[in-house]
């Protein structure tokens, strides 16, 4: 059976624990970043972070407690980012508030370039030791609120379908873009066109084509038997 290892100890209390606590996690992702979630260990943690050891235990059980905890540092900050662009655009048009909700995930992406691809390598790392990962979960959970309110000027009738396909398909190529093609996620014309790709499935009606469909000129040829 895997265990399932707590990632706290204690939660901080006041604000210089606090200050601590962000130290910790701060150098435990900048050393997973650069050497590896098996090189990383908790002597070079607190090293990095310029804490005793005792401190680190004080509120972290283990290495793997203390992944756990970055983790969910990472994907809270990121989510409530998210929450707040969705909520500012809650009555916005449509087109308006997808644009401006894929820029954000665009910026969020961009500030985190580098967290963002540790989590996909650490998952399959953490998932046997009990890991849990909730982010993708709470993720649909506010993709599906924003949905919800939209359900007449919007296609899909599936609505937990509809919320599958574009969180899995931004994040996919929001991920891809960011491990291959990295100047995608600051070129003007990637947001455009996954707001293109977004807004093709949710309306109503097809969007018009802007320019015509290709006909062939070329003449046609009787085939006889």
């Amino acid at each position: 059976m895997p265990r399932t290892p707590s990632s706290r100890r204690k939660h901080p209390r006041q604000q210089r624990a606090q200050a601590t606590c962000d130290a910790i996690l701060t150098a435990t992702a900048r050393l997973l970043i650069r050497d590896g979630y098996e090189a990383t260990t908790t002597n070079h943690i607190a090293q990095e972070a310029g804490v005793s050891i005792g401190s680190l235990y004080q509120y972290y059980p283990n290495k793997e407690g203390l992944v756990f905890a970055m983790l969910e540092h990472h994907g809270t900050r990121w989510l409530a980012e998210l929450e707040t662009a969705l909520r500012d655009f809650a009555s916005a048009p449509l087109n308006i508030a997808v644009r401006a909700i894929i820029q954000q995930i665009l910026s969020s992406k961009r500030l985190r370039s580098q967290l963002d691809p540790l989590r996909h390598v650490l998952l399959p790392v953490l998932r046997p030791l009990g890991y849990v990962d909730t982010f993708e979960q709470q993720l649909s959970r506010l993709v599906r609120t924003f949905l919800a309110a939209r359900l007449e000027d919007i296609r899909p009738r599936e609505l937990d379908m509809a919320v599958f396909i574009i969180v899995h398909t931004l994040e996919a190529l929001c991920h891809s873009a960011g491990m291959d093609r990295p100047d995608y996620l600051t070129n003007e014309a990637f947001p455009e066109e996954l707001c293109a790709l977004v807004l093709g499935y949710l309306r109503l009606e097809p969007a018009a084509l802007s320019h015509p469909p290709h006909t062939s000129t070329a003449p046609r040829q009787k085939y006889e038997q």
